[in-house]
């Protein structure tokens, strides 16, 4: 066990005068022990596989499960404190056909459990159940869902599109508030990229009915990629979500363009996708850069053409002003304000082969995709790179890079396509793209005699080489660079004759490309009761947002005018990496703290190495909570600034299994009423075990003010420690937590974790399918305070003594044999010629460092400490004594 040590300082101070001594105390604490319990298995699913565990505890600390069997269903088990099982694995979703992904759960004041998810079968739903655990017999047998459930799998959200992600938090009425992501836009505004939406629902427990309070609610009206959303509410019913998105981020494209007479319309609507115009076939665009701008997001472009003279189309049109009438830049864009296009360039030499190559066709797009990815990662590994060629291009650093190659021939000198020296050029530029982290996307177009050839040479680039021709997904196991998906995909481009619908499937797929860059974390605050109770036109059941002359309107602006929106999109993190997946919590002082695995400290590109994220946000006092629309400054809301605590450099990573190493992922965070932080997350690279699940306590971050990176000592502890995969690096589950069990109603520090697991549990493996573990984290607990009625000071003459009155209590949450624990009191800082002497209440016997004291959870005792004043003689002058009364757990 971990050394817990609780502290009381007593300070003394002595007047030589005749008169009296005046004796204060105060408290000081440091870290308590961490204990975790062994890991059992929840569930013995057999042939099924079961996984996305979700977790929490009710008021008598039992513990409530609910997780997928094979994503076909859901079930529940609920546990005692102890982890026996009272209610064995329950189907809870109705019969029929589901998809079910993304359990998230939480417990009311009456210990009802309410329940959320995603169904992805036929038109995808966000659901909502709630179960009376307690109206059911609790002798570990399974229950029946009609049974358990008093709201029965209720929609949430059912329209077109696809959602997924949902969150759920209650207020202090048992209102449910629900966040999930979602690609609906009745408008068509955001071109299927998904947003953050919110519903809040009033469950009627006795009938088994909901009351919509506010209905689908848009919170990003802005286009870009929103994700993964996670909400709180606080103890003033502020509803706080959070959100990771591509606003502020940067993406740079450099398109490799065929400059063969059949491209000439293919050229006009390259321009008109960036730039903007009408389309060869007819239409209008606004472009993506101007259109990305205005939603704080930095498009880089460079449009190249294949050989040393550009096509007339590249001077006319919606290229006119664009052309360059030049080769490749030698600074990159985005270093001085403005510079943010490349324009038309030409591109006289490519690489094929490791060397420079000069075709005569204008059609090298393999070698010309080749030469841009090298020119970020070289064959020998610098970056920037600098391959065989007089001229390279020069990449934004710290931008997503995405190579976009356009053609409807072969990849090297054109048609034929399919021969051995197009192969051996997009295989080369295939795993040099992924060597360097650049995203490859192609656009092809429609050759003579249709397109598959091509098509399928852009499938072998944009995802991995698979030695036929073939324009089906590929399968890319990633055992090898050559079998690796580089993360790209192919489009259609269609020519003038493509009609207005096929230019609008591009255009969608170009808007996807482009903003599917680096993320942000971001947060806002919602006031709905404020909503409810000062705007007279508020309707239940209403959307908190409207739309009128093809634009969504944000109800934002202050509570107590009757908005929605006090606190509107307020921007977390500012660096130009991928930020995913936060977790949020609010502690009891009204503090924020957020998680999220933050790619920074490795590289700007999607597939890189993550780590475990922290920072600790004050928002009150940072700005108005007006709803503006700027939020609230980044830099006024921290109190502890963005700190990695997860640090998996320096971990060996396993060759085969991860090719990046070491990976912290997924955390969940949850704050306890004692202001402790608790953080688990998946970790990807540890030698022994492979992956892990860690946990971290931050002890109370007291640290504030702008600009503060410390936090208390921590220390990572791993709660599992076989070889498995436990969530898998792109499982998209994160380890959940829920709250610890009740302790004299107190819900104290600890924490409960549970996690899907392709062993047993730490008991052998499960045939390869996954099972649900848990996991009681104690956080054990030692308070040493003045008894009842002690003061902080006593007055003593010179020579006289002093008695104190303490209690130590074991106080750490769970069942008491469980959490039994042995401690030592001793005392520190006695100065010269006084003395202090510890003593047990009940019989006066004293106590030594050595003297064991055993106590269950819950149980104290109370012991005093004798104080004796130096006498008149010793003293010599004023003194200040600073006297230390230590519990520490053995």
């Amino acid at each position: 066990m971990r050394q817990q040590i609780k502290s009381l300082s007593l300070v003394s101070i002595m007047l030589l005068s005749a008169m009296s001594t005046l004796l204060i105390a105060s408290v000081s604490v440091s870290a308590g022990t961490v204990v975790i319990t062994e890991a059992i298995q929840v569930v013995d699913g057999g042939t099924a596989s079961d996984s996305q565990a979700a977790v929490a505890s009710d008021s008598e600390g039992n513990v409530h499960l609910v997780w997928t069997r094979n994503n076909l269903h859901l079930y529940y088990t609920m546990l005692s404190p102890r982890g026996e099982t009272m209610i064995d694995a329950t189907q809870i979703t109705n019969t029929g056909l589901h998809k079910i992904w993304h359990p998230d759960m939480v417990i009311d004041d009456m210990d009802k459990v309410h329940i959320v998810w995603a169904d992805k079968a036929s038109q995808h739903k966000i659901m909502y159940s709630v179960l009376a655990p307690f109206n059911t017999p609790m002798d570990g047998s399974a229950s029946d869902d009609g049974t358990l459930t008093i709201v029965d799998d209720y929609i949430v959200s059912s329209r077109s599109q696809n959602r997924d992600w949902p969150s759920i938090d209650l207020d202090s009425k048992g209102n449910a508030h629900i966040v999930w992501q979602d690609n609906y836009d009745e408008l068509g505004r955001f071109y299927n990229q998904p947003q953050i939406y919110y519903s809040m629902l009033q469950p009627d427990l006795a009938s088994g009915s909901v009351v919509v309070l506010f209905d689908d609610t848009l919170l990003t009206p802005i286009i870009g990629h929103k994700g993964h959303p996670d909400v709180v509410v606080d103890a003033n019913d502020y509803v706080q979500i959070a959100w990771d998105d591509t606003r502020g981020g940067k993406v740079e494209l450099a398109f490799i363009v065929d400059t063969s007479g059949s491209m000439y319309s293919e050229w006009a609507d390259v321009c008109t996708v960036i730039y903007g115009g009408n389309f060869a076939s007819g239409g209008y665009f606004q472009g993506i850069k101007p259109m990305l701008e205005t939603a704080n997001m930095t498009v880089f472009e460079t449009i190249y053409g294949l050989g040393s003279n550009l096509p007339g189309a590249a001077s006319s049109g919606n290229c006119a002003a664009h052309n360059k009438n030049s080769g490749p830049r030698n600074t990159p864009l985005g270093q001085i304000p403005g510079d943010d296009s490349g324009g038309i360039r030409t591109l006289p030499s490519t690489v094929y082969n490791g060397n420079s190559y000069t075709g005569n066709s204008g059609e090298d797009w393999g070698p010309g995709s080749n030469w841009a990815c090298l020119s970020w990662k070289d064959a020998q590994g610098n970056v920037p790179g600098n391959p065989p060629t007089n001229d390279d291009h020069r990449w934004n650093p710290n931008a997503t890079k995405i190579v976009i190659p356009v053609s409807d021939e072969g990849p090297k000198d054109g048609d034929p396509s399919q021969q051995a020296d197009d192969t051996t050029s997009i295989e080369e530029a295939h795993d040099n793209c992924l060597n360097a982290g650049v995203i490859p996307v192609g656009l092809y177009g429609q050759t003579f005699g249709g397109a598959q050839n091509v098509q399928s040479h852009f499938k072998d680039l944009a995802q991995c080489p698979n030695g036929v021709v073939s324009t089906q997904q590929r399968n890319c196991p990633g055992s090898t660079v050559r079998n690796t998906d580089a993360g790209g995909q192919v489009y259609e481009f269609p020519s003038g004759s493509g009609g207005a619908s096929a230019m609008s499937l591009l255009v969608e797929a170009m808007v996807y490309i482009s903003t599917n860059n680096s993320r942000e974390i971001y947060m806002s605050v919602l006031d709905p009761y404020a909503k409810m109770n000062n705007d007279p036109s508020w309707t239940p059941g209403n959307p908190g947002h409207t739309s009128s002359g093809g634009t969504y309107y944000e109800d934002t602006g202050p509570g107590s005018d009757g908005h929605l929106v006090v606190v509107n999109d307020t921007r977390v993190t500012i660096d130009d990496a991928y930020s995913f997946h936060p977790s949020i919590g609010v502690d009891m002082q009204g503090n924020t703290h957020i998680a999220w695995m933050d790619g920074r400290d490795y590289g700007f590109e999607k597939d890189t190495n993550y780590e475990i994220y922290y920072t600790k946000l004050r928002l009150q006092g940072a700005g108005a909570w007006d709803g503006a629309e700027q939020g609230l400054s980044t830099y006024a809301i921290k109190k502890i600034d963005d700190t990695a605590i997860s640090n998996v450099e320096g971990w060996a990573g396993i060759p085969g299994n991860s090719p990046y190493g070491g990976n912290s992922m997924y955390p969940s965070l949850l704050t306890d009423n004692q202001n402790n932080i608790h953080i688990a997350w998946s970790d990807w690279g540890n030698v022994s075990a492979t992956e892990e699940v860690i946990y971290v306590r931050l002890n109370e971050t007291d640290l504030t003010g702008p600009g503060e990176t410390a936090l208390d000592p921590w220390e990572r502890i791993p709660i599992t420690t076989w070889a498995s995969n436990k969530l898998g690096p792109n499982s998209g589950r994160q380890p959940s937590l829920g709250m610890p069990p009740a302790f004299s109603n107190d819900l104290g520090s600890g924490a409960h974790v549970a996690w899907s697991d392709t062993d047993k549990c730490g008991g052998g493996q499960n045939n390869n399918r996954f099972t649900i573990c848990y996991s009681h984290v104690l956080t054990g607990q030692v308070d040493v305070e003045f008894d009842e009625g002690e003061t902080f000071y006593h007055v003593i003459e010179p020579g006289e003594q002093t008695i104190y009155n303490l209690t130590m209590n074991n106080s750490t949450p769970g069942p008491k044999d469980l959490v039994a624990d042995t401690y030592g009191l001793n005392i520190s800082g006695v100065p010269l010629n006084w003395t202090a002497s510890l003593f047990f209440a009940n019989n006066h016997t004293a106590i030594f460092p050595d003297t064991p004291i055993f106590l269950e959870g819950g149980e104290d005792i109370r012991f005093y400490m004798r104080v004796r004043a130096p006498s008149i003689y010793q003293a010599t002058e004023d003194e200040i004594a600073v006297i230390k009364v230590t519990a520490q757990s053995y």
